[in-house]
């Protein structure tokens, strides 16, 4: 019968395992810039729904309208996704403060092999929340409202700052609601039904006033959230705290 060894043979040196992902991970100024270059080609195309309404197209300039409507939520949605992975890096790093849906964040088991791995890197923990969070919708009150529970935001604060005004009898967390489902529903009845409505097959009204107050709605909160975001970022170097 062979001899044989039961012992552990020693690990090379410099064979570790190092996880990388190709998810950038960008700071706060570089996600607010992403979100204002969108905004800023939506408005452009204002002077594109004039022109064809100017040449009798009516048809043809409200629909420019409803697709600003579309690219206004897309472009909220991403500004929300980018924040979420931004923050959740933060707290991981120890830079903002852990919250409780953060503590219950569900890991699979092959994420933690490559966290293991990967030793104290954090490319794993990117790419995971990149790959976890990116068929999650960020635009109703209900789910933008969670994502700042989950990077310790508070939604009060940010109505507060983007809808407070005085004498106004309508609470600010309440305006903030109200506008947020009220672009959420008319995206998806544009998306999902050509903007006509479920009952009669109607086409529903619009107008420039309407997208501009949705655009402007939007930008207030998104500087609301920035504002917010910043108050909590505790890092001494700047550029450690996420830049791509």
């Amino acid at each position: 019968m062979d001899e044989r060894t039961l012992e552990l043979m020693p690990r090379d040196e410099g064979t570790r395992d190092c996880f990388h992902t190709d998810v950038l991970r960008f700071d706060l100024d570089q996600i607010l810039q992403h979100f204002t270059e969108t905004i800023d080609a939506i408005k452009a195309q204002f002077s594109v729904a004039d022109g064809l309404i100017g040449e009798g197209k009516s048809a043809e300039g409200e629909n420019i309208w409803r697709a600003q409507i579309l690219f206004l939520v897309s472009a909220f949605d991403f500004y929300m996704h980018e924040l979420t992975k931004y923050g959740l890096c933060e707290i991981y790093e120890g830079d903002w403060e852990r919250t409780e849906k953060y503590e219950n964040i569900q890991i699979r088991m092959k994420a933690i092999e490559q966290a293991l791995r990967s030793g104290e890197g954090i490319d794993w923990f990117l790419d995971y929340i990149n790959g976890f969070y990116g068929t999650v919708t960020m635009v109703s009150f209900a789910s933008v409202k969670d994502q700042l529970n989950l990077l310790g935001i508070e939604m009060t604060k940010v109505a507060e700052h983007a809808f407070y005004q005085v004498g106004s009898t309508e609470k600010p967390k309440d305006k903030l609601k109200r506008r947020l489902n009220g672009l959420s529903k008319r995206r998806n009845i544009i998306a999902h039904q050509t903007d006509r409505a479920h009952t009669d097959a109607q086409i529903l009204s619009i107008s420039k006033e309407i997208v501009q107050d949705f655009i402007a709605d939007i930008e207030m909160i998104v500087d609301g959230i920035d504002v917010k975001a910043r108050e909590k970022c505790r890092c001494v170097h700047p550029p450690s705290c996420g830049t791509a």
